[in-house]
């Protein structure tokens, strides 16, 4: 079973996917982390938010949109079998990727949240070179062609969980998810 995590920046995947992995047991995945960054860092480069999307649209030109998904599928058959959330899911392309892969053992779970929470976060956490940007800011990057994306992306979720309450609210949702899936399953 893969459960793919998709949404804004900001939204709250990652804590989605640290929840699924510390209280169920999902090896957790990342586009970043486990495909992008490593490129980054063997071509020398700073692992920028500016560096990651140069990287992942230069991918997706010279090859498709689900470029990156095929290189995750790839780690989960040298991995084996079990159960794998995917933080950070962007493109229908990459959606596509993974039912195929999958089957119906492919979860797509949209994560909300409101826009003043979202930039707060980013700020707060300052990775990918956020910490200093205006809420402007924040929303001018709203309108590259990677976020955009991620909307048409969110229409295909199977289940769709709001971060804008508390964290334990969030794991409520998520937990209800999980177990209509493993009875399901």
């Amino acid at each position: 079973m893969i459960i793919g995590l998709t949404g804004k920046r900001g939204t709250g995947k990652d804590t989605v996917a640290e929840h699924l992995s510390e209280k169920h047991g999902f090896h957790m995945l990342d586009f970043t982390r486990d495909v992008l960054k490593p490129i980054l860092e063997e071509q020398g480069k700073e692992v920028t938010r500016d560096n990651l999307i140069d990287l992942a649209m230069d991918g997706r030109k010279n090859a498709h949109n689900g470029i990156w998904a095929e290189k995750l599928c790839d780690l989960i058959k040298r991995e084996g079998e079990g159960k794998y959330t995917i933080s950070g899911i962007r493109f229908v392309e990459e959606v596509e990727v993974f039912r195929k892969f999958m089957g119906e053992g492919f979860v797509l779970v949209s994560v909300i949240c409101d826009d003043n929470i979202r930039y707060e976060r980013c700020r707060e956490r300052g990775t990918k070179g956020e910490g200093a940007m205006s809420f402007d800011e924040f929303m001018e990057r709203e309108e590259r062609p990677t976020e955009q994306a991620i909307l048409k992306t969110m229409e295909m979720s199977n289940f769709a969980v709001d971060n804008s309450g508390s964290q334990e609210e969030l794991f409520l949702e998520v937990d209800k998810i999980v177990a209509k899936l493993l009875k399901e399953n």
